[in-house]
């Protein structure tokens, strides 16, 4: 697989081919050689040696082929490689230019997330290894896929290009999440006509479990408990809320957070082979496996449980009423337009309609399972 981006810091010998960009342009201004960068709107002037690598990047040749040219003038032959390294790196970095790369088909895969179907490819088997147990749901790559993710390890850094766009460069503990995120987002921002709801979402008996929860409230730590209770994962972070009222998860990996680890690895040793990774906003995190029997379609919610934290106090549930848990809803809701449609609230409706709603008190996470598995099988 052959792929051109806009980068930022490729070694010198990584790339076959480099070539510019579509919106940089050589110029000769008072008979001086210039670019000019369009994204930046600035103009950056050249020596006669650079002028001609940058011509010689237009005519598309190779870099050991520029070297030779370069020789031939004169140069010594490290001189000639020096000058080529230095003036690639600098046009990397200001994102004057881009390269053509081969990616192995075999690192290759599609994943599916919620109604979103992307190809990911990356640089080498390790990457590849790295990123698999995110998704739930993967199979080798679709052709004329709408979305297409490349993930690139270079000079210790990895970068994640989208559609040829580069959206992030970070070290290698950062790009699972750093991909999740966007991919996310990107989901949210396609989801119209459905809403975006914060929670987890778990099946029993083939009906829908909507919990939600302030951050830190334990909202995946009890879904894991459900899970080994029985229950079906579907989310654990984003649940999409259709016109129909129905729910479909944004299944990916299930997310802990340090102070989780402890009591899940009681019932999951397999997290302690799970590495840990750093999220944008700096928190550790382990994406424990996610499940291969996951529902990935779209389900009538039964029951929506709200829970709240709290030291010392058994298991206790409060019912809650429509208007209640609607409000509830909306506060952790999300549209594509940055506002919800009246057809956004008869969907939030038609899904409380049907549904048993409540608010689930509790400090320890067992009990709130056993609370929970006797709520949905009465």
């Amino acid at each position: 697989m052959t792929s051109t981006r806009p980068v930022n810091d490729y070694p010198l010998g990584f790339a076959r081919v480099f070539r510019p960009v579509a919106r940089a342009s050589f110029s000769l201004l008072d008979d001086r050689p210039v670019l000019f960068s369009e994204a930046d709107q600035k103009i950056y002037e050249l020596n006669q040696v650079a002028a001609y690598i940058w011509c010689s990047l237009l005519d598309q040749k190779p870099p050991e082929a520029i070297c030779d040219d370069l020789t031939a003038f004169g140069l010594e032959r490290v001189a000639a490689r020096d000058h080529l390294d230095q003036a690639l790196r600098r046009w990397f970095k200001l994102g004057l230019l881009g390269a053509d790369w081969e990616l192995n088909e075999a690192q290759s895969f599609c994943a599916r997330i919620g109604k979103l179907a992307v190809n990911i490819h990356t640089s080498s088997e390790r990457l590849t290894q790295l990123l698999m147990p995110l998704f739930s749901q993967t199979g080798s790559v679709i052709e004329n896929a709408e979305d297409t993710f490349e993930v690139v390890e270079l000079d210790g850094l990895a970068h994640i290009f989208h559609n040829n766009a580069c959206i992030a460069r970070c070290a290698a503990d950062e790009v699972l999440a750093s991909l999740k995120a966007y991919i996310t987002e990107q989901v949210i921002s396609r989801s119209c006509p459905d809403i975006s709801f914060h929670g987890a979402c778990l099946l029993s008996g083939g009906k829908g479990l909507l919990v939600s929860g302030r951050p830190g409230a334990g909202k995946t730590t009890l879904a894991l408990h459900l899970l080994q209770a029985g229950f079906q994962y579907a989310a654990d972070d984003v649940v999409l809320i259709g016109p129909d009222g129905r729910a479909t998860g944004v299944l990916f990996a299930p997310t802990l957070k340090p102070g989780a680890w402890a009591m899940i690895k009681k019932f999951r040793p397999d997290l302690e082979n799970c590495a840990v990774h750093k999220r944008p906003d700096g928190k550790r995190v382990r994406y424990l496996n996610a499940p291969r029997n996951a529902h990935s379609g779209s389900v009538p919610i039964a029951w929506i449980i709200f829970i709240k934290r709290t030291p010392g106090i058994a298991a206790k549930f409060t019912p809650l009423g429509q208007l209640e848990t609607i409000s509830r809803l909306i506060d952790g809701s999300y549209s594509p337009s940055g506002k919800l449609t009246d057809q956004a609230f008869g969907a939030i409706k038609r899904t409380v309609t049907d549904a048993k709603c409540f608010e689930l008190q509790y400090s320890n996470a067992p009990e709130a399972k056993d609370a929970v598995v006797e709520l949905c099988n009465a």
